[in-house]
């Protein structure tokens, strides 16, 4: 999920429809989708693990009636192959960086990243609903954090980090979280990685000197998650960005 704004100055009409409207969509049960249009699909990871982080939920069913909705992306779980994958091509010992998911939805890349030896692993989500979900996936592991938290605000861990990004919002507010990242790092200097899954704002991301991309993988899925992603996907794409 992305930021909020403020609802004021010419916004408010335009809020007063966009809430009608919204407030009918959230009515309904958000969907949950599977391959070839069926309903209420779990995705394997979940059978195994007992978890709930399955399930396609389209922006407008997490709206929170704010100017910022229309920046919002849909909550979908990364296929765990290829999230294990990237991160076991993340350069530095896992043991000295903290593991931190910007959009963190239900938590399943935070269950995947619990595979590894980070020191700490932590995910910030704006959406209530969903924060409440991944504190129930992941209450298992001592080591996992679900912060409910505006990303262009959330004040990072100390120490070396691996932030992992999975398309969670649009390009303004991906600006603003990189801003936002890129003044805690000129404060206090350390080692820093930046993982993005579906890299869609190459562009943006090239703006910010304080980072330089240092590998752009096209990972496969495995075949278990081949077979359960909505999209079709074999391969996930993913850049990592390093500080400089």
């Amino acid at each position: 999920m992305i930021h909020r704004m403020d609802n004021d100055g010419p916004w408010s009409l335009l809020l007063g429809l966009y809430r009608t409207l919204r407030a009918a969509v959230r009515r309904q049960p958000p969907p949950t989708a599977r391959p070839g249009g069926g309903e209420c699909f779990v995705h394997p990871f979940d059978q195994a693990m007992g978890v709930d982080t399955s399930g396609f939920i389209p922006g407008e069913a997490l709206a929170n009636g704010s100017p910022s909705d229309f920046y919002t992306t849909a909550y979908y779980g990364i296929s765990p192959s290829s999230l294990a994958e990237a991160i076991r091509n993340v350069p530095g010992d896992p043991a000295a960086m903290t593991f931190v998911d910007v959009g963190c939805g239900k938590g399943r890349a935070l269950l995947v990243a619990a595979r590894f030896d980070f020191r700490g692993i932590v995910g910030v989500e704006l959406s209530g609903e969903l924060c409440r979900v991944a504190e129930r996936n992941t209450a298992h592991e001592p080591r996992i954090r679900v912060v409910e938290a505006d990303a262009t605000e959330f004040h990072y861990p100390e120490g070396p980090l691996l932030l992992f990004l999975y398309h969670p919002f649009l390009a303004p507010v991906l600006k603003r979280v990189m801003k936002n990242l890129e003044s805690q790092i000129s404060q206090t200097r350390r080692e820093v990685y930046v993982l993005y899954a579906n890299p869609s704002y190459p562009g943006v991301m090239s703006k910010f000197y304080f980072l330089s991309a240092i590998w752009n993988f096209s990972l496969p899925l495995s075949d278990e998650d081949a077979a359960a992603d909505r999209h079709g996907l074999t391969h996930e794409r993913f850049t990592l960005y390093k500080s400089v």
